[in-house]
């Protein structure tokens, strides 16, 4: 058993890349792009025509640009997670270039619960005083079936830019979602919305409208990054581009400007945009102040960017420790009960930060959780569910679906709401039914055999990796392993420091303050599993290693 007890898959041994592969690019590369699947790198990938294979794109562009050049209201309507803010942001900023006056962005809190609302349209309707204007949502609206109607019998054209899941009934408009027509190919499915508002400023280029959309490129990454939307060869492309144009000082936004000079970041790869970046920006929407996350991406305020940094930076301290407190109450709840599957709920937690909690509990005991926050203003239960590999959560909650108010989201991350009398029996039935879910352990996936120290004295190699790059999810940063004499480590804040025989000093990240490295790993051999998470300065972290003798 490894440290950390993952099941390691050395994917070298069970992939072989096919010949036209080996021939063209070094054998490296090749065992890389085929254990993920690639025969390309993602940004080489040929595609087709991407602006006409996105349904309803025609009507979108058309609408939006009659009610922007009748001076007609506008409204846009977000969402308050990272693609949210960005797609709102891309689409406010491009239509301002196009010089429309009566643009309003707008994101809801999660106390309003997802989605545009029968509510929202109701006061959007009257702001305009029965003028009639257009509604654009943004990162929501797929299934709005409802309230989408409503706003047609006020009077109200709606547009609609999603990448989620549709139900079997679609609202009647404008729909540009890639996931409504089965023949859309699949790099456009794994578009985040920003990918989507992005495609549509280089639509209105295409016409001859001086948008500029590729100084919001940067936005588009960030969102797609931090949406965890797979890099396919659009989304690659994006975020090489975004990163490009962070890296060069040219960002968009006088408030991602602030972010980074304050971060001290001067060279921003995938890694800080996942793990420094984005979780600032979410962290708004998280405790109730998502409106001043797309503020931050907006204003033309350095002192007012400089202000809301400092605002988010106070926000993110208390989110940090609401979130440790939470998790050590949940684990402590599950270490009474000796289970590995839980499902809480509690007044107490904020319900921003429910998703980051169950999946903190689901990374330390390896089984499914559901986290609930009870509110008690409306009278229901409010929860995010997580899940390991192997562990469909959706189709779990789709068999207690009786139960539940609203539920939805993907294979191993979901929402769900439910009324507090039907909590006991949700959880009775929902243990029940993860029983015929055996939990295995975590894979851990392993590109080839490398040792740090032939990594670093190799700079063509390194040149090479270079050419897989951006990684993210469908595409990880590149995993290697080796043998070596663990002379020593220490307790560090996050996890251990170590230091190798051969190849010097390295780290090594725990969960959980519970995952001690004995002592008597001192003076061992030890076989080592490290990523690269920075080509650039190589950035190498350890993940988990395994006692030879």
């Amino acid at each position: 058993r490894s440290f950390k007890g993952y099941r390691w898959r050395y994917l070298y041994k069970e992939v072989e890349p096919k010949e036209e592969i080996l021939k063209k690019y070094p054998y490296p590369l090749a065992q890389l792009l085929a254990n993920r699947g690639f025969e390309e790198p993602p940004v080489r990938e040929k595609v087709g025509s991407v602006l006409s294979g996105l349904p309803f794109l025609e009507e979108a562009f058309s609408l939006i640009l009659s009610y922007g050049k009748r001076n007609k209201p506008i409204l846009l309507f977000g969402d308050y997670d990272a693609d949210g803010i960005t797609s709102t942001a891309l689409l406010y900023k491009t239509l301002k270039r196009l010089g429309f006056k009566r643009v309003y962005p707008v994101v809801p809190e999660r106390d309003s619960g997802y989605g545009i609302t029968p509510k929202v349209v109701e006061g959007f309707y009257k702001f305009t005083n029965g003028e009639g204007g257009l509604i654009v949502t943004l990162d929501n609206g797929t299934k709005e079936v409802e309230t989408v109607k409503r706003a047609r019998e006020l009077g109200l054209e709606v547009v609609i830019f999603d990448h989620h899941t549709p139900g079997e009934e679609l609202p009647p408009v404008a729909l540009v979602n890639p996931k409504i027509e089965e023949k859309t190919p699949q790099y456009l499915k794994d578009l985040s919305t920003v990918g989507l508002v992005f495609l549509f400023a280089k639509r209105l280029e295409r016409e001859g409208y001086p948008v500029g959309a590729n100084d919001f490129v940067d936005l588009a990454a960030l969102g797609t990054v931090a949406d965890v939307s797979p890099l396919s060869p659009i989304n690659a492309r994006i975020v090489k581009a975004g990163l490009k144009k962070l890296n060069d000082g040219k960002t968009s936004s006088l408030g991602l400007k602030v972010l980074l000079q304050k971060l001290n970041l001067k060279q921003v790869g995938e890694n800080d945009i996942a793990f420094r970046i984005a979780p600032r920006l979410n962290v708004f929407g998280r405790m109730k102040r998502a409106k001043d996350g797309l503020e931050f991406l907006i204003t033309e305020s350095e002192e007012k960017a400089s202000k809301l940094y400092g605002e988010m930076e106070t926000i993110n301290r208390l989110k940090k420790i609401y979130t440790k407190r939470a998790t050590e109450k949940v684990l402590k709840v599950a270490q009474r009960e000796g289970a590995d599957r839980v499902v809480y709920a509690d007044r107490e937690f904020p319900k921003g930060i429910l998703g980051i909690v169950a999946s903190r509990v689901t990374s330390i005991l390896g089984g499914p959780s559901v986290i609930f926050y009870h509110d008690e203003k409306n009278n229901i239960l409010v929860g995010s569910a997580r899940s390991p590999e192997g562990v469909n959560i959706v189709k779990v909650l789709e068999k207690l679906s009786h139960l539940l108010e609203r539920w939805g989201g993907h294979s191993q991350a979901a929402g769900l709401s439910l009324r507090p009398e039907n909590f006991p029996s949700f959880k009775e039935r929902l243990l029940k039914e993860l029983e015929n879910y055996p939990i295995e352990p975590p894979t851990l996936n392993i590109d080839l055999p490398l040792s740090p120290k032939k990594l670093k004295s190799n700079p063509l190699l390194v040149e090479i990796l270079k050419m897989l790059e951006p990684f993210g999810a469908g595409n990880p940063y590149p995993t290697f392993v080796f043998e070596d004499i663990l002379l020593n480590f220490w307790k560090t804040k996050y996890g251990y420091g170590l230091l190798f025989k051969e190849n010097g000093q390295f780290y090594l990240n725990t969960e959980s303050e519970k995952q001690i490295l004995p002592y008597y790993y001192k003076g061992k051999r030890v076989r080592v599993v490290y990523t690269v998470r920075n080509l650039n300065n190589l950035q190498l972290q350890v993940e988990d290693l395994l006692l030879l003798n």
